[in-house]
């Protein structure tokens, strides 16, 4: 067992860790394809496991998430496979404990310096807390366990051209559908296919320096209709136009600012057509080698959990990763989201602080411990809530 090449060292966002420190984990080879086992291990305690406005629940939960990744290596071209287990127990509600798998796999082409294709494929059995999604605020209490889902993804994307060319073009598609495994008297009518296509085009400015052009649109088709809301199907098309800049300069800074316009359509003439301003930024500057500052915002909208026809969120967070020397590093970050119910008469303004250490005690051993406080404050009382959670982590690979 050896540790990883330096031109796989990419693949470790495949991983799971955010902070600088990460896991140089040794592999084992079969032929030409290599096997990365990793574990990951993490308690936390929560005094408020369903975010709720009353009858607040505290436990401590464990986490245990085994992993495999299987890649294959040729040149720059790299494929690999992911097998990953979930598995949650909770000390004081055994009803919440969950076990959730993913298969994912990844493969980057490049048939030449001017024509590469990236591809994806993801299946995912899992489900959404009690607390979350479906079954927010006070509608935790009506189910006595999670809401069990299936996600299946499958997309790429093919780019013609390179940065240092003076313009390039990516074409970009994606599908994804959503089933739901149980309460099906209301989660049947959540049951939905997403269809997405795009393309952005880039053309050189300055160095290292590119102004873009870019276009989406997706269909997103519910399978059935809740009999229950008079105002039809969910069922839209959604269109997203945007032009920016993006930019990689130095070693110091990168990032991209798009702006432009969304425009949303119903199906059913029940419900109102939206339309508005959106925005997608997202910078990052590094003022020391060792430590970074980055700043990400959008607006943008999504499906609805249960109230209106849509969702359209405004976002904005600020991170600070900071790596005191070869071993350990902090991670601060602060998020603000607003979400608005379009159709329904509900506003959340939503507060998210966390900070984290970590220290990197051998080379297949990173520590991390952690808090992090979440606020909700909604126009409907029963979805407001606070919720404090202390965490800790060890991750280990061979």
């Amino acid at each position: 067992m050896t540790a990883l090449p330096a031109a796989v060292i990419a693949t470790a966002a495949l991983l799971g860790n955010p902070c600088a420190l990460a896991l140089e984990p040794s592999h084992m080879q079969l032929g030409p394809l290599y096997f990365t086992p990793t574990l990951d291990l993490e308690t936390y305690y929560t005094d408020n496991l369903w975010l709720t406005e009353s009858r607040e629940k505290d436990t401590w939960v464990g986490v245990v998430t085994p992993r495999l990744q299987t890649w294959l290596q040729n040149g720059v071209n790299t494929y690999s496979l992911i097998l990953e287990l979930e598995d949650s127990t909770y000390e004081n509600s055994g009803d919440d404990d969950f076990t959730d798998y993913t298969a994912k796999f990844d493969l980057h082409h490049e048939f030449n310096a001017r024509n590469v294709v990236n591809a994806m494929a993801e299946y995912y059995d899992g489900h959404e807390d009690r607390g979350t999604g479906l079954i927010e605020g006070n509608l935790s209490f009506v189910t006595d366990k999670p809401i069990e889902y299936t996600r299946t993804s499958a997309g790429g994307d093919y780019t013609y051209g390179n940065r240092e060319g003076r313009g390039r073009v990516m074409l970009a598609a994606r599908t994804t559908e959503y089933e739901y495994d149980n309460f099906r008297e209301f989660t049947r009518y959540r049951d939905y296919t997403a269809n997405t296509f795009g393309g952005t085009f880039f053309w050189k400015v300055a160095p290292r320096t590119d102004a873009l052009i870019e276009a989406t649109a997706t269909n997103n088709d519910y399978d059935e209709d809740d009999p229950s809301d008079s105002a039809g199907t969910l069922t839209s098309d959604e269109y997203n136009y945007l032009v920016g800049v993006d930019w990689d300069v130095s070693a110091r800074t990168s990032g991209h600012v798009k702006v432009g316009m969304y425009d949303r359509q119903y199906d059913s003439s029940a419900r109102q057509d939206d339309d508005g301003f959106t925005w997608e930024v997202g910078m990052s500057w590094l003022p020391r080698t060792y430590s970074e500052l980055d700043l990400t915002t959008r607006r943008f909208t999504q499906e609805t959990n249960g109230l209106g026809n849509a969702v359209n969120t405004e976002e904005y967070a600020l991170g600070w990763n900071h790596q005191w020397n070869q071993r350990a590093a902090t991670n601060l970050r602060v998020r603000y989201y607003t979400e608005d119910y379009q159709g329904a008469s509900r506003e959340d303004d939503n507060y998210v602080a966390e900070a984290r250490y970590d220290y990197e005690y051998r080379r297949w051993l990173d520590l991390g411990a952690g808090y992090r406080y979440e606020d909700r404050d909604s126009d409907i009382d029963s979805f407001s809530y606070t919720a404090n959670i202390v965490f800790f982590e060890a991750k280990l690979s061979l």
